[in-house]
């Protein structure tokens, strides 16, 4: 069979396989879509539950299977997971599963979309997913259409699409937070250079607007030297960082947006310049942690990666089967700013328990 035959089939059978699970598996009210309502897809807030968000106390009809598709390119993603293992114990006694899916190494929608569309095809029953870019709405709306619905979390396209809601951080509200933090530390006239995570990811270029909107508010004589990405690899930030403090003796300042700061890290401290030249980094891995305990990153800003994991698997699972919605489209987590003085708070568990020598 040639191969522009085969491609034909291969839709045949997925548009099949979607016209079926839209039969299948309609959303409470018996009308297949994002249901009426649902909150406003921009519309934004905390909620009190963040991270103990409990499952509805009542059986579905049928056992329930929910897909969450993240990554785990970065040590960020281990309380994700662990959120969504939390999840699925918690879902066990209502006959649901959480089923924890990696589809490759990068946030975008050639990535995800295809997770998306084999998810829909093997009958989960609802989805949540990363959508880092536009191009991810599409799939999200056919998931939907099939009767499938779905979640974000973490990274949300502000393409407007038929999400049931978002769990993750404000990441303009991050970035602004970051770039304060960098005005406090630099002064107002110092140069400071940014490693994005993917400049294709719509929320890590998010914070950069927000963090270089509140610097220059905050120091208009700063001067940002450069941007590059890192693709959350903590070799990559090494490398930037080195090169950053190389072409720019005088440098003050470096910010990491997203995945594997710690690289930035090791550079300053390798070349002696922990203080000098000042650290500002997103989120509360050990190796982070590491660095923001010994002074050589000046402060972390979180985003609660456990309830990210968690949440939208127990919100999906009380919409099922109670029609359930939460208050806003977007579930905005907690954006704690973590430094030398608090980092002990921020610790996972199992962190705070490791000897010194082991971290």
């Amino acid at each position: 069979m040639p191969d522009s035959e085969r491609m034909r089939v291969a839709r045949l059978v997925l548009l099949a396989t979607l016209g079926a699970v839209a039969c299948r598996n309609a959303p409470p009210g018996g009308v297949s879509g994002r249901p009426a309502n649902a909150p406003a897809f921009a519309s934004s807030g905390s909620v009190p539950d963040e991270g103990t968000v409990k499952p509805v106390a009542r059986q579905p009809k049928k056992a329930l299977r929910i897909a969450v598709i993240g990554l785990e390119n970065s040590q960020f993603w281990i309380p994700v997971k662990l959120g969504a293992e939390r999840a699925g114990r918690e879902l066990a006694p209502y006959n649901a599963v959480v089923e924890w899916m990696v589809p490759g190494e990068a946030h975008t929608a050639d990535v995800f979309g295809r997770a998306i569309d084999a998810a829909v095809a093997k009958q989960y029953d609802a989805i949540a997913t990363i959508a880092g870019d536009a191009g991810v709405a599409a799939y999200i709306d056919r998931a939907v259409r099939a009767g499938v619905p779905v979640a974000t979390f973490n990274s949300e396209t502000d393409t407007p699409n038929d999400r049931l809601f978002f769990v993750g951080a404000d990441s303009y509200a991050q970035g602004k937070a970051a770039g304060t933090r960098m005005c406090e530390l630099v002064g107002p006239k110092a140069k400071v250079g940014v490693i994005t995570g993917f400049f294709a990811v719509e929320a890590h270029q998010a914070r950069v607007k927000g963090f270089e909107d509140a610097l220059k508010a905050n120091c208009p004589g700063a001067t940002v030297v450069g941007r590059v990405e890192n693709h959350d690899q903590a070799e990559i930030a090494y490398q930037q960082a080195k090169d950053f403090m190389t072409a720019h003796a005088d440098l003050g300042g470096i910010v990491a947006i997203a995945g594997s700061p710690f690289g930035a890290a090791r550079a300053v401290e390798e070349v002696g310049k922990a203080g000098k030249v000042h650290l500002v980094t997103f989120d509360a891995v050990d190796e982070t942690m590491d660095f923001v305990e010994k002074g050589v990153i000046d402060a972390t800003i979180g985003q609660n990666p456990d309830a990210q994991g968690h949440d939208p698997a127990v919100r999906l699972f009380n919409y099922l089967v109670a029609g359930e919605v939460p208050p806003h489209g977007r579930l905005v987590t907690r954006a704690d700013v973590i430094t030398k003085a608090n980092a002990a708070q921020f610790r996972l568990p199992q962190s705070r328990a490791r000897p010194a020598s082991a971290r």
